[in-house]
Formats: C-alpha cells, sequence, structure tokens
C-alpha cells in the first residue's frame, strides 16, 4: 500500500517543458528536500533550541552531590565499554528498550541540573528521529514491494532509495536504541566525571599514556571548540549576520534567508577549527617542554581507592557480558 500525491496542478504554474526535464527536476527537488532540506531544518531546529553555549554545557562536567558523581571513574568507564557491546550483541527490540531504560536510571542517581536534563533528552530525540528518516528510504532492504511503502521514489532516484516505508522507519527506531544507549552512557560518564579522573581511570584500565592523552585532550576540546564558535557567531551577529530566516510570503525569498542563515552557520565552523588547530599546536608544544614520554611510567599525585561497591558493580557488568557472550557462541556454534 503506497500513497499517491497528485501534484499535477503544478502544470499550471511551471511553464510546458519535456516530461523527461520536468521528471529530472521533479527528482532533484525530492532529493535536495529528503536528504538535504528536512536534516537540514531539523539541524537548525535544534541550533535555534540548544545553541552553542547548549552543547558545551552538554560535554561539560557538571559538578553535583550524588552517588554517582562519587563512584569511582574505573567502574564508570567500564559501564560505557559494557553498554556499548551490550547493544551489538542484543537483537531483540524489547531488550534494547529495556537496556536503554536501564541506562538513564544513573542520571537518576546523578541528580542532574534541569538544564542537562533538557539537553540530554533533546539530544537522545534528535537521534531517534533522524535515524528513523534516514533508515526509511536509505535501507535498500526495507524499500521493496513486500513493504508498506508511503511514497515510490522516480526512477530517477533509485540508485539512492526506491521508496519510503514504515518498516524502514521502525528498523531506524530499532537502531537509533543501540546509538541512544551508548550515548546516555558517555555522556553520564563525562558529565559526572572530571576529565583528571577520566584519565586516572584509563590509567587504571592499563591504557598506553600516548592513547590516554589524546582521549583526555579530546574531552577537553569539545567544550572548547564549542566555546569557540559560540564566540565566532557572537561576533558574527555584531556585524549583522542573522541566524534566523525571514519568513516572507514569498518562497523563494524565504528559502534564500534560510540559505543566508546556515551559510553563516557553516562559516563559524571554519575560524573555530583554524584556532582549534593553533590550541593542538600550543598543546603538543607544552607536552613536549614538560617532558612528555620522557620516561616509560609516570606516578600519581592522587590516588582514588575502590569502594566495595564499585568493585561489586564493575565485576556485576564483567559477569552478565560473559554471560551473553557464552549465550551468543553457544547459539552459533550449539554443541
Amino acid at each position: 500500500m503506497s500513497i499517491s500525491i497528485d501534484l499535477s496542478w503544478l502544470l499550471n504554474i511551471i511553464p510546458a517543458m519535456p516530461p523527461e526535464i520536468r521528471s529530472g527536476l521533479g527528482a532533484l527537488l525530492i532529493f535536495v528536500v529528503l536528504v538535504m532540506l528536512i536534516p537540514g531544518i531539523i539541524a537548525y531546529l535544534v541550533f535555534v533550541i540548544i545553541g552553542i553555549s547548549g552543547f558545551r554545557r552538554l560535554f561539560s562536567y557538571e559538578r553535583r552531590e550524588s552517588y554517582i558523581h562519587r563512584v569511582h571513574p574505573l567502574p564508570k568507564i567500564i559501564y560505557v565499554f559494557f553498554i556499548s557491546l551490550l547493544v551489538t550483541l542484543v537483537d531483540r527490540p524489547e531488550t534494547l528498550l529495556v537496556i536503554f531504560i536501564a541506562t538513564l536510571i544513573p542520571w537518576t542517581l546523578a541528580n542532574p541540573s534541569k538544564d542537562k536534563t533538557r539537553l540530554v533528552t533533546i539530544m537522545l530525540l534528535l537521534q531517534l528521529i533522524m535515524t528513523a528518516w534516514s533508515q526509511s528510504f536509505l535501507n535498500p532492504y526495507y524499500t521493496t514491494p513486500a513493504y508498506t511503502r508511503i511514497y515510490i521514489m522516480p526512477q530517477a532516484l533509485h540508485w539512492m532509495s526506491r521508496a519510503i516505508s514504515l518498516e524502514g522507519a521502525y528498523y531506524g527506531i530499532i537502531q537509533s536504541l543501540r546509538v541512544m544507549s551508548a550515548m546516555s552512557a558517555a555522556l553520564i560518564l563525562v558529565s559526572t566525571t572530571h576529565p583528571s579522573d577520566i584519565v586516572y581511570g584509563l590509567r587504571r584500565l592499563k591504557f598506553p599514556y600516548e592513547l590516554v592523552f589524546m582521549i583526555s585532550i579530546a574531552i577537553k576540546a569539545i567544550p572548547s571548540l564549542l566555546e569557540k564558535m559560540f564566540l565566532v557567531i557572537a561576533a558574527e551577529r555584531a556585524r549583522a549576520l542573522s541566524f534566523t530566516p525571514r519568513i516572507s510570503k514569498n518562497p523563494i525569498t524565504t528559502l534564500g534567508a534560510l540559505k543566508r542563515a546556515m551559510a553563516a552557520i557553516l562559516l563559524a565552523f571554519i575560524p573555530a577549527i583554524v584556532e582549534a588547530i593553533r590550541e593542538a599546536r600550543r598543546m603538543a608544544i607544552a607536552a613536549t617542554v614538560k617532558a612528555f614520554r620522557a620516561y616509560p611510567k609516570r606516578t600519581e599525585y592522587i590516588l582514588i581507592p575502590l569502594s566495595k561497591s564499585d568493585i561489586a558493580f564493575t565485576l556485576g557488568m564483567i559477569l552478565t557480558l560473559l554471560l551473553i557472550l557464552m549465550n551468543q557462541i553457544l547459539w552459533l556454534f550449539p554443541l
């Protein structure tokens, strides 16, 4: 079953042209709307709602008084790996939904601020919408006539997709549960653990110093990069550049205003990336001056002890993962 959309009334507006040119222009318009315009509008709306400062707060450590903040960084790092591996091993949608709901329990124990809760909710919903939308027409398995096709693509776009299907969107929702679970676990680690404690936990896992240094710089660079983008956008606004398109009765004028607003956002990335490269060079010079990698081992100034609950939580995750792996092995290679 599919929906038939009658656009014959456009023939009275569009000048007469050969059918092959008209079909080609229609296919190009559909491609722009599906692949570029709709995701661009969603991303722009999220940018307007959250803002650059919101993204910076989302990936920043939030000092609060809670049980999760007091947990040793080692179990929290293992928790991220545990959830990431778990969602790749599980196939049933019900189990994936249970895992995602389980990743929300630490948030209730972390006592997050209302702003952090709002930002995390928006990011998770964005992941859900974008994955469901893209899989509804980009997954070739669900675009065949055997499934409920909402819209059939023109012949010129069959290289990309043949249709938009409900089953493809449902498959995208299931896959988004995997990403949302891993994202929720990673955000709880970043939000409740100081970057220096994350480095300490990675060292307890015997990660190489070079890899730990790279991860710590990446954690530090994300809020810094977003902050630089915020400053660039503020400078653009001071020069009368608008990030909110003006709605007009003329659709061409509205599209032009939307194009200029999105171009202004993209232009903000260029100076921010240049400044990030300069910051990386300064960081490399500072590491060299402080004799990074001069000695095979480094000492720790502060040692964080593992409590009994931390050990029990870590052993529980490892045991659960081993049981699931054994179940998968027995399913693939029955005795």
